[in-house]
């Protein structure tokens, strides 16, 4: 088992970028902006997920900004990216 976080990998840090609601979360004007922040400012890490039952196996992101707080977490649903 990997309970490890992993960083994210550049089809992912695209992926999150590609969010409208994260970008507007961050203030970001377009999905390069978020890019950016995602690989310089952005504390992401992504982990491979097993929860007990029942329960969720599979991707898990935590980003946080750089003020201590509530982080974002993402989830894959049906193959894509959303809220947890």
């Amino acid at each position: 088992m990997d309970n490890k976080p992993n960083a994210l990998s550049p089809d992912e840090i695209k992926e999150i970028a590609a969010m409208k609601d994260i970008r507007q979360m961050w203030g970001a004007e377009n999905a390069a902006e978020m890019e950016e922040m995602l690989e310089a400012t952005v504390y992401a890490v992504k982990f491979h997920f097993v929860s007990g039952s029942p329960g969720y196996v599979g991707d898990y992101f935590i980003l946080a900004g750089d003020a201590l707080g509530e982080p974002i977490q993402l989830i894959r649903k049906d193959g894509k990216l959303g809220f947890l």
